[in-house]
């Protein structure tokens, strides 16, 4: 009887087939989890942020517009890719300060913002890292 055991296991060993569809099963699993609980938040608050900065540009982003209504095609061109770079700096600038608060353990602001407590928020490695993907994330996005 233990010869049979030993020989279905062995032939089970043999047949790489069935393993190689696991392993591509598995891999697909995990790219598909990481997907969705990881890079889609992340693109989706890059999203967010380049929202907001489209719609409170800086200073200088509002002057170059209303400067393109007096510009020829080429000048428009550029202004157009001046204040792409503009509010993608802006951007920047806006989760680096975000990152800068929630590292210095300007807490208060984050709770309230997140509705959580103190125990919900996340680390200043955390913030840090939330920092450079979503300005990872944002080189797409502009």
């Amino acid at each position: 009887m233990s010869e049979n055991t030993l020989y279905a296991l062995a032939r089970t060993l043999q047949q790489t087939n069935g393993l190689e569809r696991d392993f591509n099963q598995m891999l697909s699993t995990l790219r598909d989890t990481v997907e969705t609980e990881y890079l889609q938040k992340i693109r989706t608050a890059a999203r967010t942020e380049k929202n907001f900065s489209v719609e409170h540009p800086p200073k200088e982003v509002t002057l170059l517009r209303a400067l393109a209504a007096f510009a020829d095609e080429n000048g428009r061109s550029q202004i157009d890719r001046m204040t792409q770079s503009l509010l993608f700096l802006h951007t920047i600038q806006h989760i680096q300060q975000n990152v800068q608060e929630l590292s210095a353990g300007n807490l208060l602001e984050a709770r309230s913002a997140a509705g959580g407590t103190a125990e919900d928020l996340p680390s200043a490695h955390s913030a840090r890292l939330a920092g450079l993907l979503l300005t990872l994330a944002l080189a797409d996005q502009f």
